[in-house]
């Protein structure tokens, strides 16, 4: 293998916590994150896209729905929602660790691709039948304004030199996919990745966003204790290009940046009244307009140098502007003379830059995920878990991207969504409702548990709950079949602390006393792997009982979600006594 890829992918497998996998398994995984992750700007976690069977042909696969990794179709549900226009892009991987890239191997691949669509594949493995499902469950639900987009990468230690046969192969393979008339056209992708590209993608994954502009229409914005530098003006739409925009090796736009935005560029409607009318106006040469139609983009960096007009930013994201920035990515053939406001602040205090988030998007509808982060409890709580002692500590990623430049233990951070769907299913106590109604159930109680001044402790080991049980799946401590029975893993957690007890109902004392014994039954490998075992083997008999077997697995996931499973197998996994 490439010594540079070899190093880079010691150097994930270790980020990851992924020393005890197979070298051929850490390829694949490293090569799903530095596409993903580098290539596309997405921010999601490897592992959750690798295939861990023998699937025909296909080493991973990732259904991005709304930025949101989603693997079956609870999860597809919920990361649509209310959205009216989603954004969804599948993904699909093969790796191999060899250099060569062979034409069989190559075409086995995209017989893959089209077998999983025409829903050959289904039976292959659980994993990949809920893929499927999910993908059923986007096409009856997803497409009424855009159809998906599909993106197939064949990565080799290798470089890909000119071949007719593949080339051909290529060319067939995309105009099939093209003529299914189930894609979108602009957004079909085939990609034969090699060490070179890798390299490449991987350091764009794990190293912080910069970029150089030139910004010659300023002024300095007046001084401000947690402000490094601050400036005001405006800014040529093609240096803006520079912002939001990805490139590829040869200095090409590839794609828009998504990793950059706080708002949730995926919901960006170029068919909205507005939308067309900047649009046209955009085609129509009435460039000089923009700058008093628009309100502008807010740019926050970590760090910001200046040498004349020339700006270098570093670790930065746009704050405000997203709808803006999809604008004029989308007409990016048609931007001369087209000026932009544009607000550039520098700052490393993380408290500011959610002040200014909060500040600059008042008046845009924010996720509930996005409006919980923002909260001070949250602050405390992710300071409190960073600041856990050495096998305890986890990072509570609030804002997307937060750690993308740090080094730390990558399998340690902990997203907004898995979090809250912890807290439910956890802290709660409604594993049946975690997967598709957590939203509502935190939403009804967010003004009590969120609290300045409830305790944070109970929380972080409700997330560490999730990161052990991640770390066990991921390191094949214990079997990925039970990923389906995740929440009552939690549940059973807790009951085994608290027997009967709701959570809500201790004492102050005994919320500390709890969080300490969740965080020490989670710690310990051997009692996990065997509550998990116990779970499994409660749930799966109960699931004999209501006549519903894996080989039905949507009838599986309807049964375990319902409020008759809940109540009635609950108690046989329940302790008499607890140990509070």
């Amino acid at each position: 293998m490439n010594p540079v890829n070899q190093a880079q992918m010691a150097e994930f497998a270790e980020s990851f916590s992924l020393l005890s996998q197979s070298q051929s398994d850490q390829f694949e995984l490293y090569s799903i994150y530095s596409i993903l992750n580098g290539g596309s700007g997405e921010n999601v976690d490897p592992f959750q896209a690798h295939l861990k069977g023998a699937e025909f042909g296909l080493d991973g696969v990732a259904v991005i729905v709304q930025g949101q990794l989603v693997t079956n179709a609870d999860e597809a549900s919920t990361a649509i929602g209310d959205s009216r226009n989603p954004l969804v892009d599948f993904y699909f991987f093969q790796g191999k660790t060899s250099a060569k890239f062979d034409y069989g191997d190559i075409g086995k691949f995209f017989d893959a691709v089209s077998e999983f669509f025409s829903d050959e594949m289904r039976g292959e493995s659980a994993q990949l039948d809920d893929l499927i499902s999910a993908k059923d469950y986007i096409y009856r639900h997803a497409v009424n304004r855009r159809n998906p987009g599909i993106h197939l990468f064949f990565a080799t230690t290798g470089n890909f030199e000119a071949n007719a046969r593949i080339e051909r192969l290529i060319e067939n393979t995309f105009n099939g996919l093209s003529e299914q008339n189930i894609f979108d056209g602009d957004r079909i992708k085939i990609d034969l990745v090699g060490a070179g590209q890798l390299q490449r993608l991987y350091r764009a994954a794990v190293t912080a966003s910069e970029v150089k502009i030139e910004f010659d229409k300023n002024i300095v914005l007046p001084k401000h204790p947690s402000v490094d530098e601050g400036f005001l003006g405006y800014l040529s739409a093609k240096e803006l290009m520079k912002i939001i925009s990805i490139f590829d090796e040869n200095g090409e736009i590839s794609s828009i940046n998504r990793s950059v935005f706080f708002d949730n560029i995926r919901d960006y409607n170029p068919n909205s009244k507005i939308n067309k009318e900047i649009s046209e106006s955009l085609k129509a040469n009435e460039h000089e307009n923009f700058i008093y139609r628009n309100n502008g983009i807010t740019v926050v960096a970590k760090s910001v140098s200046r040498i004349g007009d020339t700006f270098t930013i570093e670790d930065f994201q746009v704050v405000n502007g997203c709808q803006t920035s999809n604008v004029i990515f989308a007409n990016r053939e048609s931007l001369d003379g087209v000026q932009i406001p544009f607000r550039l602040i520098g700052t490393k205090d993380e408290d500011f830059i959610f002040s200014i988030i909060s500040g600059t998007n008042k008046q845009n509808p924010v996720r509930d995920e996005q409006f919980w982060s923002l909260l001070p409890f949250m602050k405390n709580l992710e300071e409190y878990s960073r600041k856990a002692d050495e096998h305890h500590h986890i990072f509570l990623e609030r804002r997307e991207n937060q750690y993308r430049s740090e080094s730390i233990e990558k399998a340690r951070i902990v997203q907004m969504q898995p979090f809250f769907k912890a807290v439910t299913a956890a802290l709660l106590g409604l594993p049946h409702r975690a997967a598709r109604n957590y939203r509502n159930e935190i939403k009804d109680r967010e003004d009590t548990i969120f609290s300045e001044n409830e305790d944070i402790r109970p929380y972080h080991a409700a997330a560490f709950i999730h990161y052990r049980l991640e770390f066990l799946w991921r390191n094949q401590k214990i079997k990925s079949e039970t990923k389906i029975y995740r929440f009552y893993i939690m549940d059973a957690v807790v009951r085994k602390i608290l027997g009967k007890q709701r959570f809500e109902d201790l004492s102050g004392r005994n919320k500390v006393k709890f969080a300490e014994k969740i965080v020490e039954l989670a710690s310990d490998e051997e009692k996990m792997a065997k509550m998990v075992k116990s779970v499994e083997k409660v749930l799966d008999a109960k699931l004999a009982e209501f006549k519903v077997g894996d080989d039905a697995r949507e009838r599986l996931r309807d049964t375990i979600r319902s409020e008759s499973f809940f109540l009635s197998v609950r108690p046989d996994y329940t302790p008499k006594t607890g140990q509070l």
